[in-house]
């Protein structure tokens, strides 16, 4: 025996031992993923936030190289407007009078003046700048010589023929004009037109944090991460700074970095939700297979109980070893009341078998419910009275007739009074009830037998499954009647209900629909 139990428990084990290296190589491997993908996206977040920096760093610089080309465009723009001579000498007064008189407006330059190394040089470049043929005076030339080496100014190339640089042109602009008219033009025309990046906010301010333009509005609380002070003289100690519109680029980079955790932990999630499930439906397999097993020694032991009976039984009366024609008649009982178990035990396992291939097929007509109660009543009666039952039976007189399986009302209420006679133990109490209640009629089975417990009355509807009790496992069964019962009345269209309590008995009842539409 010690050896049985060892084969049939050996394969259990073995699945489970699967089972357990199943979800620990796969789990615990992706743990440890997870915690170096979480360590891997911290890091890179730091290098995201470096890049981004590193970017809108770039970005300032070449704003701040076009604002300088934008300084020397119009500032060439607005010498070739003027005389040789006036651009030569440099005098603030003439050059302002001069733009004035050419529409430029007042108050544009504080500086402009030309330089060159040579007089011949002065005389190629004021031909090249008026395009026609200019004598300096010597007076002229000698001025040129007194000219301060330009610094605190900014300075262009002067073009002279043949691509040639003909001398360098210095210029500083008003601090208002550079401030306000020039910065405006820049992000409002040149900036706009390369650079539209709604995303981002330039900010220019002065040193003291006033701000002169921002090419969106924004928060005077806002922090601007990236900044840099200009260094041309006309844009000297202004200030560029930069940021996202919504989000900091710490803050974004920070949201990125949450919302990738967050997807690694749903990942994670799921992982286990789809582990928990197969390992679920793995366990649940093999407690069906173990209950299989259990169905098949059940089954066994109760065919073999029966026929060895009816073998015995028959044997003896064929021997003619019968001391009285009541006791043959005894014996005739004995062999016809195994023989309806038997038949009952295969019906059973045949319906089962049916159902599971989707082939079990029921015969739907106008059925008298009562003359189905009474007709199995009368079929137990006496292997009922003999095991020492008392037996009450109620049936109502008003009862209509429903749409039913005659055969399959019988067998599920069969089912539920061998259930009654087999988990009853000292009070052997069965009570049948039949009555309408409404568009319904209930077929009730009561006994005070051993009881369900609260957390098994459902599971006790499922195929194998036998409640956890010693007299149930005593008790030999096949687990498989009331799941049929529930089947049969699902067909139906009605339910099994169950009212029951440890130690107290139990009662189980059919519901059947009087008007049953299924054909």
């Amino acid at each position: 025996m010690g050896d049985v139990q060892k084969l049939v428990s050996a394969p259990d084990e073995t699945k489970g031992r699967l089972v357990s290296i199943f979800v620990g190589a796969v789990l615990l491997p992706s743990l440890a993923l997870s915690y170096v993908a979480m360590h891997f996206v911290h890091q890179l977040a730091s290098a995201r936030k470096a890049s981004e920096i590193k970017y809108a760093t770039g970005l300032l610089y070449i704003i701040e190289k076009e604002l300088g080309q934008t300084a020397q465009s119009k500032a060439l723009e607005a010498a070739h407007m003027l005389e040789p001579e006036v651009l030569l000498e440099g005098r603030p007064a003439e050059i302002d009078a001069a733009l004035r008189k050419q529409g430029v407006g007042a108050g544009v330059f504080q500086t402009l003046r030309l330089e060159t190394s040579s007089p011949r040089m002065i005389v190629r470049t004021l031909r090249m700048g008026n395009r026609r043929e200019i004598e300096v005076s010597p007076e002229v030339l000698a001025a040129i010589g007194s000219f301060a080496d330009g610094a605190g100014e900014d300075s262009v190339p002067w073009p002279a023929r043949e691509g040639q640089t003909g001398g360098i042109l210095r210029f500083k602009f008003n601090c208002d004009y550079a401030h306000h008219k020039l910065i405006r033009d820049y992000f409002e025309n040149e900036f706009k037109r390369q650079k539209g990046d709604q995303t981002l906010v330039v900010r220019v301010s002065e040193p003291d944090g006033e701000v002169l333009y921002e090419t969106a509005p924004t928060r005077s609380d806002v922090n601007f991460e990236v900044s840099r002070e200009m260094e041309s003289p006309s844009f000297r100690g202004l200030k560029l700074a930069m940021r996202y519109r919504d989000l900091s680029i710490e803050q974004g980079v920070r949201r990125w970095q949450h919302w990738t955790w967050i997807l690694i932990g749903f990942i994670d999630i799921m992982l286990g939700a789809g582990l928990l499930l197969v390992y679920s439906n793995v366990r649940r397999e093999l407690h069906l297979s173990r209950l299989k097993s259990d169905f098949v020694a059940n089954v066994s032991h109760e065919l073999k109980t029966p026929l060895a009976l009816v073998r015995l039984f028959a044997e003896t009366l064929e021997l003619g070893r019968v001391p009285s024609e009541d006791k043959a008649q005894q014996y005739y009982r004995v062999i016809n009341k195994e023989s309806q178990r038997l038949t009952q035990l295969i019906n059973n396992i045949l319906d089962f078998s049916r159902i599971e291939a989707g082939r079990k097929e029921y015969r739907f007509a106008p059925t008298d419910v009562g003359r189905i109660v009474r007709e199995v009543i009368e079929a137990y009666r006496f292997q009922i009275e003999q095991q020492g039952f008392a037996l009450e039976v109620g049936i109502a007189d008003d009862l209509p007739e429903v749409n039913a399986d005659k055969e399959a009302i019988a067998q599920a209420l069969l089912n539920l009074v061998n259930n009654a006679i087999k988990y009853s133990r000292d009070d052997k109490f069965l009570r049948l009830d039949v009555r309408r209640d409404g568009d319904r009629v209930l077929i009730s089975v009561t006994d005070r037998g051993i009881g369900v417990a609260k957390g098994e009355q459902k599971k006790i509807f499922e195929k194998f499954y036998r409640a956890e009790n010693s007299l149930v496992h005593e008790t030999k069964g096949s687990g498989l009647g009331l799941a049929l019962v529930q089947h049969i009345m699902q067909a139906h269209g009605g339910t099994v209900d169950v009212e029951s309590a440890l130690g107290k008995g139990s009662t189980f009842t059919l519901v059947l629909p009087i008007r049953n539409e299924r054909t």
